[in-house]
C-alpha cells in the first residue's frame, strides 16, 4: 500500500519564462550547422510555467526501476511503476489536475509477478484496434511478458523468451508494429502483428552491454554501458534493421538514458553529461558538461511542454531547454533520495521515482 506524504498542490516552483517568439526552423539542414541555428531560433519560443508538485507518496520498499504514464486526459490519470522490490503497481486519479489535491492517486493494482524485478516498461497502445492498451514488461528472468491493467496477473499467454540476460529495456515504434528488446550486449526485434510478438530479428554487440533504447518511426537506437550509442533504421516493408551510425565513447562512462524530440536525440550518463546528437548521423550537437553539478545522472523524458527533464544523484529533476540545453526553470526539489526514473504524459504529467521508493507527480 501507498503511504502519502504531506505534500500538496501548494508546493509550487517558478521558472524563467520569455515573451520573444521566433519563427518555425524548416525540416531540412539537418546537419549540425543547421540544427545549431535552429536550436538558436527555437531557444526563445518556449515558454516554460510553473511546475505545481501534486503529491509525493511512498509507491515502494526500494528503489524504483521504472514508470511510464498510462493516461494522462482531462479525465483520468494512470501511472505505472516498478520497483526493485519486485513489485508493479497501478495508480489512478479520476479527474483533472485541479481536483489531484483532492483525490490525489491511489493504488488501483499491485502485482508481485514471477520472474521479478521488473526493469523495463513500454506501453503498447491499441485503442485503435478496439483493444485495451497493454504494458510489456521486461524483467529478471530473460523474459518480456505483458500486463492488461487492471489485471490482477500478467497475461500467461504473452511470454517472450530468448534473451540472454536481464531485459534491460523496452521500445515501442510509433504505428505499433515493432517492439524492441535488449539483454546484455543484444538487441532483438519483435513483430507485433501477431498474438504473441514474434522475433524476427537480432543484432549482437561485440562488447558493451545495451542499457537503454528508444525507437522512431523508422530508427531504433541503443545506449550501451562501454558509453558508446548505435544507431540501425527500420525498413518499410519487412523492418529488416540496418546500423547507420555508431558514436563511440559517446560518453565517458555507462549511459543511463535516452530521449528522441525533433530531429534531436538526447542521452545521459553516469559521466554527469547531457548530451544532445543528430538524430540522423549522431553528430554531436551540444555537450551539457556536469549537467547536476558532477553527479550522476540516471534517467531523462521530454515533458508534455516541450522541455527536456533530467534526474540524477544530487535528488534533484532539472529542466532544460531542448535546442541549447540550458536550464529553462529552476530545478524541481521534493526528492530525498537519487532520481531513478522520469516518465511524461502527453497532456501535464511527469512523474518522477527516487532511490528509496517515493514517486512525485508534477503538472508542468
Amino acid at each position: 500500500m501507498a503511504h502519502p506524504i504531506a505534500v500538496s498542490g501548494a508546493s509550487r516552483l517558478l521558472s524563467a519564462s520569455s515573451s520573444r517568439r521566433a519563427p518555425r526552423c524548416p525540416a531540412h539542414g539537418r546537419g549540425r550547422a543547421g540544427l545549431k541555428v535552429c536550436a538558436v531560433a527555437e531557444f526563445v519560443k518556449l515558454q516554460p510555467t510553473e511546475a505545481i508538485l501534486f503529491q509525493r507518496y511512498k509507491a515502494h520498499e526500494s528503489s524504483l526501476a521504472a514508470a511510464i504514464v498510462l493516461e494522462d486526459t482531462a479525465d483520468s490519470k494512470k501511472i505505472i511503476t516498478s520497483s526493485l522490490d519486485k513489485t508493479l503497481a497501478l495508480w489512478s486519479s479520476q479527474g483533472d489536475c485541479e481536483e489531484l489535491d483532492v483525490c490525489g492517486f491511489k493504488e488501483e493494482a499491485r502485482l508481485a509477478p514471477p520472474g521479478g524485478p521488473i526493469f523495463s516498461l513500454a506501453l503498447d497502445c491499441r485503442h485503435q484496434d478496439g483493444l485495451p492498451s497493454q504494458v510489456f514488461v521486461g524483467n529478471h528472468a530473460k523474459q518480456v511478458a505483458a500486463w492488461v491493467p487492471p489485471a490482477a496477473q500478467l497475461d500467461s499467454n504473452v511470454v517472450l523468451d530468448e534473451h540472454c540476460g536481464w531485459v534491460r529495456s523496452l521500445a515501442v515504434a510509433p504505428g505499433g508494429r515493432w517492439l524492441f528488446s535488449c539483454a546484455c550486449n543484444t538487441l532483438r526485434q519483435w513483430d507485433m502483428s501477431r498474438a504473441v510478438p514474434r522475433c524476427v530479428a537480432t543484432v549482437s554487440l561485440d562488447k558493451g552491454d545495451i542499457l537503454a533504447l528508444v525507437a522512431s518511426r523508422d530508427r531504433v537506437y541503443a545506449a550501451n554501458a562501454d558509453g558508446s550509442l548505435r544507431a540501425w533504421s527500420i525498413g518499410r516493408k519487412a523492418g529488416e534493421l540496418t546500423e547507420v551510425a555508431c558514436r563511440k565513447k559517446a560518453h565517458g562512462e555507462r549511459v543511463a538514458g535516452m530521449a528522441l524530440r525533433g530531429g534531436l536525440l538526447y542521452s545521459v550518463s553516469y559521466d554527469g553529461s547531457l548530451k544532445a546528437w543528430d538524430a540522423d548521423n549522431l553528430d554531436i550537437v551540444v555537450d551539457r558538461s556536469n549537467a547536476h553539478g558532477g553527479e550522476r545522472l540516471h534517467c531523462l523524458a521530454v515533458g508534455p511542454d516541450g522541455l527536456i527533464y533530467t534526474g540524477g544523484d544530487d535528488k534533484l529533476v532539472r529542466r532544460w531547454d531542448p535546442t541549447l540545453l540550458l536550464a529553462a526553470a529552476q530545478p524541481l526539489l521534493c526528492h530525498n533520495h537519487s532520481v531513478r526514473t522520469l516518465a511524461a504524459g502527453g497532456k501535464e504529467l511527469v512523474v518522477s521515482g527516487d532511490k528509496g521508493g517515493e514517486v512525485a507527480v508534477w503538472k508542468v
